[in-house]
């Protein structure tokens, strides 16, 4: 007998192999990429044990190493829009470590594959499961319907069943494969345009989608690398073979990578027929190579490249959703209804390639890239996204994370980037470790009406989640201080910079806010190469927020003389402003509206070498409907597939600000901004900021009429929310950051400062300082001691360039930042509840397992292909205020020293 029976070896080696392995949470997130790693973080924060399994060996799926699609997002098209909370910390976090720049697909690297590595290793509370695909799902009725109570996977790398077991699950699959497996409603492929009156839907339902793309990577080795193709790649002697607005960008730098058109899409299944997909991609993609190294017409300059790395995994833009108790749609994108249980903002464009991507040779990949009237219609501001678009609504308790959320195939073109699905994910995880802490149920804790939604909002404000005209509200025990500063900043645009101007031909306006009861005079830089007086018409409008497309009301109006030659003209609107409002300065010429015509083709606005925050550039767009009539006739514009409505739009410009000097001078970064709420740009900069001109250090401080307890301090600094920086230089951090800073508090009026915390090297936007010991204090000060890198460097020319619009606006600028502080909240964390989840419920009825089941059909799920499933209505949007929710625990605190 073996006398060791029933010893655990000293090592594990020398144990028996175990082949299955049963994990119990209170969370299950299936689904690696950018939505569900800040799904499952910010879930452990709340307090659920949480598990995240993912079929690949690295995080963050299309963004990863294996795939090297640099994330993008709502920033990328609309002006101070971008997202922020976890996503936005990654990205930070990645840019001061990452040596490398992603300025295209197919340059991101494994540092950015440790950079989330090392956030789930950081944060308690949370489990990651890699290599693992769910193969089955189990469900039972519950209480509340239908619910998942079982999951079970196959690691490839141990060969081990996993199951797993959770109160609650979360599909961030981007196929909705949990959806799937379990028999949820869902849809895919193009609505008819009847079923939601969608103008960019098909007259005819398909099942076509955005197609999936590879990418590559290519640079000079410095020495001759000759390419023959393999007999299986496309042939494509000239560009013209590889179709429409297929540009091959980029391909005279150092290296390069791409190409995002590098798609296919309709006729395969961009789930059963993903093998096929990477096929057809790879000789597509190596005929593209073989193009360049043979073929393109500067194949010389050429000779000395390499093939350096293509990607074997797909990147999908999109393949099953699943159905929740609302469906987005294009109306939505449009017009915001102000969902009063929205949990998030979304702001990319309607991004729809065209059925079929590469294989559709005649038109371009995306139609917004050939057509100017589809380009500003599918131009969308930003607008908000309700909980209920976010959970099943028919399993009672799955969320939905990532591009399988309850949309249709148009308006998942304004979603499915992967900064914004990070930050939705973090809201929807916060969603379910409340609701798991309360016993609720997706359904439950969304409910519009119910007590629920406003406490989760009010956690998703607090830890930065951009949630749109959402106020925070002050925590229960505290009192609404008094804020004054050291100094604060005027709005200034800059110098004038007369290598950049704007022409008239078009409308053109600045977007500029105004502090003060009055205004007398604005002062603009103006162009007229002609030979004769110009007279272009000016309005000043009042706006609601920095992406109002709609004219705003008219609070001034004029003419004004522009003489041939450059310099400054004087408009004198002489008015009475409501302070604390956006306002539009619109110049074009006579007439109602102030159109412009050819009369003004010689005339140009010049540009400013610097953007305030809270400001943007904007011109008129107008369309009597359909296509340009100046845009070639291609399938992507046919009738049966687009049916562009006519509308009158101000677009955005948002990478310049116009001359625009008011009189009197308008100071609306007051201290008041860092405690108003409100920890974003959106129909107010919302923002304190120093005079920049005025000397380190710079104090904010909070004054309270009676002394205040807390525990806790949330600081919002800025980190130039108007940037792409997942495509930023290599070790980089923002400029106006406020890298080095000092609390400190008087706990009483005569009483002197006192130093409580001290950090020494900041580059984040959120800082969570943790007091050891809650203080009481009268006031609060935040000293300034240092703003940017203290190591900052200019950029180069090289990075300035594939920064792009971004690079050319850092290279241009003029002022110095000052200290900016978005906002200042004070928290006694220590009287939350403790986040904790409630134990799980007893079984209420039978599991259904898939290993067998003695009635198949009670559990089989609807075969793919996926037809329509029937929608019930959802009930129509309405307002709700927020209530006040106390702080309760995240994660560790930042750059604390």
């Amino acid at each position: 007998m073996d006398e060791t029976h029933g010893v655990v070896p000293e090592n594990p080696a020398d144990a028996p192999a175990r082949h299955v392995d049963d994990v119990h949470a209170d969370l299950v997130v299936v689904g690696g990429g950018l939505a569900g790693l800040c799904l499952a973080l910010a879930a452990a924060r709340g307090g659920a044990d949480t598990v995240l399994v993912h079929d690949r060996p690295v995080l963050g799926g299309n963004s990863s190493s294996e795939v090297r699609v640099t994330p993008a997002g709502a920033g990328h098209v609309s002006a101070w829009a971008r997202e922020t909370g976890i996503v936005e910390d990654l990205l930070l976090d990645d840019r001061r470590t990452n040596h490398a720049q992603f300025w295209e697909g197919g340059l991101t690297n494994s540092g950015w594959d440790l950079t989330l590595l090392d956030a789930t290793r950081r944060q308690p509370g949370l489990r990651v499961i890699l290599n693992a695909g769910v193969r089955t799902a189990a469900t039972r009725d519950g209480a509340h319907g239908r619910e998942l109570v079982r999951l079970e996977a196959f690691q490839t790398t141990t060969e081990k069943d996993i199951r797993l077991h959770a109160r609650q699950f979360a599909d961030c699959t981007g196929n909705g494969t949990i959806g799937r497996l379990a028999g949820a409603a869902r849809d895919y492929g193009r609505e008819s345009r009847a079923e939601y009156g969608e103008p960019l839907a098909p007259r005819v339902r398909d099942r076509a989608t955005s197609g999936s793309t590879i990418t590559l990577h290519a640079r000079d080795v410095g020495r001759p690398v000759p390419y023959t193709a393999p007999a299986w790649a496309e042939h494509y002697a000239t560009a013209k073979a590889i179709g429409a607005f297929r540009e091959l960008r980029n391909v005279h730098r150092p290296e390069f990578g791409g190409f995002w058109w590098l798609e296919i899409g309709y006729p395969y299944h961009q789930v059963t027929g993903a093998e096929e997909v990477r096929d057809a991609l790879l000789g597509h993609a190596l005929g593209v190579w073989d193009h360049l190294k043979n073929h393109h017409p500067e194949r010389e300059r050429l000779a000395d490249y390499a093939l350096d790395w293509i990607g074997a995994l797909p990147g999908r833009r999109e393949s099953r959703r699943l159905l929740g108790d609302v469906v987005l749609t294009e109306w939505h994108c449009h017009r915001d209804p102000h969902w009063p249980d929205r949990i998030g903002t979304a702001g990319w464009y309607l991004d729809l390639h065209v059925k079929g991507g590469l294989l559709s040779k005649r038109d371009p990949g995306e139609p917004s890239q050939a057509d100017a009237n589809y380009r500003h219609w599918s131009r969308v501001p930003p607008f908000g996204v309700p909980l209920r678009a976010c959970y099943s609504r028919d399993l009672a308790n799955l969320w939905i994370g990532g591009r399988c959320l309850s949309a249709t195939h148009v308006a998942l073109g304004a979603l499915r980037v992967q900064q914004t699905l990070g930050m939705l994910g973090q809201a929807v995880g916060t969603a379910a470790a409340y609701a798991l802490t309360h016993g609720l149920t997706p359904r439950e804790a969304a409910a519009p009406d119910g007590p629920h939604i406003g406490p989760i909002q009010q956690r998703l404000v607090r830890d930065d989640v951009r949630v749109p005209a959402l106020r925070e509200h002050l925590a229960p025990g505290l009192t609404a201080p008094r804020a004054s500063a050291a100094s604060q900043a005027r709005f200034d645009v800059g110098r004038p910079d007369p290598a950049h101007t704007r022409d008239l031909t078009v409308p053109r306006a600045q977007v500029f806010p105004v502090a003060g009861d009055r205004l007398e005079e604005i002062e603009i830089h103006l162009h007229n190469d002609t030979s004769s007086v110009l007279r272009p018409a000016w309005q000043l409008q009042e706006v609601d927020t920095l992406w109002s497309r709609e004219d705003g009301r008219v609070v001034a109006e004029g003419t004004v003389d522009v003489p041939p030659g450059s310099g400054p003209v004087v408009l004198a609107p002489h008015t009475t402003t409501r302070p604390g409002r956006l306002h539009r300065l619109v110049l074009g010429t006579p007439g109602a509206g102030a159109h412009t015509g050819p009369a003004l083709a010689g005339a140009h606005w010049i540009a400013a070498t610097d953007l305030p925050p809270g400001s943007t550039a904007q011109f008129l767009h107008t369309s009597t409907g359909g296509p340009d009539p100046t845009t070639e006739a291609r399938g992507a514009f046919d009738p049966d597939e687009i049916d562009v409505p006519a509308y009158r739009h101000w677009a955005q410009d948002k990478w310049t600000a116009l001359t625009l000097r008011p009189t009197p001078h308008q100071y609306p970064y007051g201290p008041a901004n860092a405690v108003n709420g409100l920890h974003w740009p959106e129909s107010w900069p919302n923002l304190w900021m120093s005079d920049p001109a005025a000397p380190l250090p710079q104090h904010l401080d909070l004054v309270h009429d009676t002394a205040v307890t807390f525990d806790e301090i949330r600081l919002r600094f800025d980190t130039d929310l108007n940037a792409r920086i997942s495509s930023a230089p290599g070790l980089w951090q923002a400029p106006q950051c406020v890298s080095r800073y000092r609390i400190l508090i008087r706990t009483h009026p005569d009483a002197p400062w006192e130093r409580i915390h001290h950090v020494a090297a900041n580059h984040r936007r959120l800082n969570v300082i943790r007091l050891p010991e809650p203080v009481t204090a009268h006031a609060l000060r935040v000293e300034i001691l240092a703003v940017g890198a203290p190591d900052a460097r200019l950029l180069d020319d090289a990075e300035a360039t594939y920064w792009r619009e971004d690079g050319l606006r850092a290279s241009r600028a003029t002022l110095a930042p000052g200290c900016r502080v978005y906002g200042v909240g004070l928290y006694l964390a220590g009287a939350a509840p403790t986040g904790r989840c409630r134990p799980s419920p007893p079984p209420l009825g039978p599991v259904r397992d898939p290993r067998p089941d003695p009635d198949p059909a009670a559990t089989e799920p609807r075969p793919d292909p996926d037809p329509a499933t029937p929608r019930r209505p959802h009930p129509p949007a309405g307002t709700q205020e927020s209530t006040p929710c106390a702080a309760s625990p995240d994660g560790p605190t930042p750059n604390a020293t």
